[in-house]
């Protein structure tokens, strides 16, 4: 229920996890989120899935609109919680102000589907000079509430400046996240006391402010904890090592005064680190990438790439930078002898503000079968299974004739692409694959009168 990257520094730290494998930062969607005036939601931790847990609703008690918040299952398999607050719970620190003194009590309108074995918070802490004066946590239990009822938690506070509000399905203080399909909804929310009535800030959940950020596809960044600040710790930049685009990591100070790393990686930011990804084949025999940094006093920046099978780690490459690097410069490892099934890709830019780490250019390699007579070192297709682009990356000893070509299952020709003759060297290419069905298909590589047929797949 706090904006914080505390979690990452363990995560990166730790070297856990795993991600999906993507190669270059030549593709970004942006995404637009409603944020809550005066709030911070789930929005400002998990993004455009954040949208799913806390968002606004049209079926209100007073005026328009009223904040429904749900316990969702993320993509990635975690349960998102759905809250809203203003404060910081960790550190009981108020969020905003209170005018009428002494407050005896806090009411609202709520309605809920609780499921068994599941609850639902809520926090309102007064203080007067940053020392607590009343209130505490509130628990909604198990039950279903389907027409808007009044509530009233008791506070108790003889005098007060300030309050800490805030509301959550499940227990997060707790680290319960709730079940997904748990959902409550307020509104209409105000201060009582023995001098009159006061509106909590936003009190009726009118005032929501629509938010676009950029996410590069295929990974995660820590863009979502900063919604709302006038610049993002992730961006893509045209100081790129090859294509059009690298991405710049940039640790920032925010408007709250929390330290915001610039990170990515190719699973997904959670508050038990990062998760998800996609199955891994295939046996690796390199990784590589390129990049800069600039660092802020004695700061580090960090590249890894860690490989699991079932769970367990049985490789981890990577290095950590603590220097100027001005020129993109490669960072490249051989891999031991590992077939593992799933692999994290992790980038950060340090902890002290304006450190900046830009990266581009991301690979692993694969041994590949050589056709007789076929001057090819390497053919690497990436990401596998692809999703919306199908990269290939080929290497030739020797000035020659190149055709690609994608092809489904039954042989039928999809794309193809006449290179030419071009000289010996290494290549990228690019095919669009968003309108592909999921399943199997080939890349037919064709050089000089020999070809390599490779299979990839789509999800």
């Amino acid at each position: 229920m706090k904006k914080s990257l505390l979690f990452i520094v363990a995560i990166f730290i730790g070297f856990t996890s795993y991600a999906q494998l993507w190669t270059g930062f030549e593709w970004w969607t942006t995404y637009n989120v409603q944020t809550l005036d005066n709030y911070q939601t789930s929005v400002n931790d998990w993004g455009i899935e954040g949208a799913n847990a806390a968002f606004q609703s049209t079926d209100a008690q007073d005026a328009l609109l009223s904040i429904r918040l749900e316990s969702v299952l993320s993509s990635f398999g975690d349960t998102i919680f759905g809250y809203f607050i203003d404060g910081d719970p960790d550190l009981l620190i108020a969020g905003q102000p209170v005018s009428i003194g002494a407050v005896d009590s806090i009411v609202g309108w709520y309605k809920y589907d609780i499921l068994p074995g599941d609850s639902s918070l809520v926090i309102a802490m007064t203080s007067l000079n940053t020392v607590p004066t009343g209130g505490g946590m509130y628990y909604v239990q198990s039950g279903t509430q389907t027409t808007w009822k009044r509530f009233a938690y008791y506070i108790g506070a003889p005098v007060s400046d300030s309050l800490l509000l805030g509301a959550a399905t499940g227990d997060p203080l707790n680290n319960w996240n709730g079940k997904p399909g748990s959902w409550i909804q307020y509104d209409n929310i105000m201060l009582v006391g023995p001098t009159g009535t006061m509106n909590v800030l936003n009190h009726s959940f009118e005032n929501w402010t629509p938010v676009g950020y950029e996410e590069p596809n295929g990974w995660a960044t820590v863009n979502p904890y900063a919604l709302g600040e006038p610049v993002m710790p992730a961006v893509k930049t045209i100081d790129s090592y090859a294509g059009n685009y690298a991405i710049a990591l940039t640790t920032l100070l925010s408007t709250n005064g929390d330290t915001l790393w610039g990170a990515c990686t190719n699973g997904n930011f959670g508050f038990n680190g990062a998760m998800g990804g996609e199955p891994f084949a295939g046996t690796p025999t390199g990784v590589e990438c390129y990049y800069k940094y600039t660092p802020v006093g004695n700061d580090t920046a960090g590249i890894y790439f860690e490989f699991r099978q079932n769970g367990n780690i049985v490789g981890g490459y990577g290095t950590q930078v603590s220097s100027t690097v001005s020129t993109y410069t490669q960072f490249s490892s051989a891999v031991t002898p590992i077939t593992p099934d799933t692999v994290l890709i992790s980038f950060w830019s340090g902890q002290n503000v304006g450190s900046q780490l830009l990266v581009d250019n991301v690979d692993i390699s694969f041994p590949v079968g050589i056709a007789e007579g076929l001057t090819v070192e390497k053919i690497l297709s990436y990401p596998n299974p692809a999703t919306d682009v199908l990269n290939i990356k080929f290497n030739i000893e020797n000035d020659n004739n190149v055709t690609l070509r994608l092809i489904d299952a039954v042989g039928r020709e999809l794309t193809a692409r006449q290179l030419g003759h071009i000289s010996a060297g290494t290549y990228k290419e690019s095919f669009n694959t968003a309108n592909y069905t999921s399943g199997f298909y080939f890349i037919e590589f064709t050089l000089g009168n020999e070809k390599i047929v490779k299979r990839f797949a789509v999800k």
